[in-house]
């Protein structure tokens, strides 16, 4: 009785081993993960592999739901347009501020390598990588019965009014409509930081991850062209023409559910 409890007590000793060697050992592209998430990208799912225990290598792809939020922006330089008549008098016009909305729907995809500078004894990482996808990153659209009105009232002077972006000019069609649309950097740098594998050491696992993306200045553009610079040579100072101007980076929040599928 006593050798087959002992010879049991040996089995069950090489069974874990076996199964902790099977866990412990992430090599090359010896196992493969599945992931899905929700953060400041959107919904995104990706696949990862470990090259070995102190790196990894993932693939996503982020859906952008249509947020769109919008904001005033400033119409004629801030100035009361005035319009000579025929009569020879001239007729002025008090416009309010243009209201713009976004749409940030969009579809991007992106590549990262995580090192883990504690191997599988911590789940801390470090992340960099690119993301890459179409460079518009909202459209713009906004629409003015005021100046449909004023074109109306004069034809010969539809097209004269725009609304300002920044240190750009957009133009407002004959119906008071404006459309265009913000671009980056197709290609952008990421650089981040957090805990959890992309490819757990069990079946199921959580990461959090922040960082931010290196998306370079905004720049409006309408009809497939960068709009013109606005010819009295002074920047709008509205909420929206702020955050044109000066943000260049996409800060980037992820919640993800990861699962080791082999």
């Amino acid at each position: 009785m006593k050798k087959l409890l002992i010879v049991c007590s040996l089995a069950l000793l090489g069974m874990q081993s076996v199964s902790a060697q099977k866990v412990d050992d992430f090599g090359i592209f010896q196992h493969f993960g599945a992931n899905v998430g929700v953060g400041t990208e959107g919904i995104s799912i990706g696949v990862a592999a470990p090259v070995t225990n102190y790196l990894e290598v993932g693939f996503g792809v982020n859906f952008m739901v249509a947020i769109k939020p919008s904001g005033d922006v400033t119409v004629n330089n801030g100035t009361p347009v005035t319009i000579p008549q025929l009569d020879g008098t001239v007729k002025s016009y008090n416009l309010n501020k243009l209201n713009i909305k976004g749409n940030t729907a969009r579809t991007t995809f992106d590549f990262k390598v995580s090192a883990y500078p504690f191997g599988l004894r911590n789940a801390f990482f470090v992340t960099a990588g690119f993301s890459f996808g179409g460079k518009k990153i909202a459209t713009l659209e906004g629409h003015s019965d005021d100046i449909a009105r004023i074109y109306q009232e004069n034809p010969a002077w539809s097209g004269a009014i725009a609304a300002e972006i920044d240190k750009y000019k957009i133009d407002i069609d004959r119906q008071g409509n404006v459309d265009g649309d913000i671009r980056v950097n197709a290609f952008r740098p990421y650089l981040g930081l957090g805990y959890g594998r992309l490819v757990p050491k069990g079946r199921v696992g959580f990461r959090a991850e922040l960082g931010v993306q290196f998306m370079g200045h905004m720049k409006v553009y309408q009809g497939g062209s960068e709009l013109r610079l606005n010819e009295i040579g002074t920047k709008a100072t509205d909420d929206l023409s702020k955050i044109i101007d000066k943000w260049s980076v996409y800060p980037v929040l992820k919640l993800m559910l990861t699962t080791r599928i082999l």
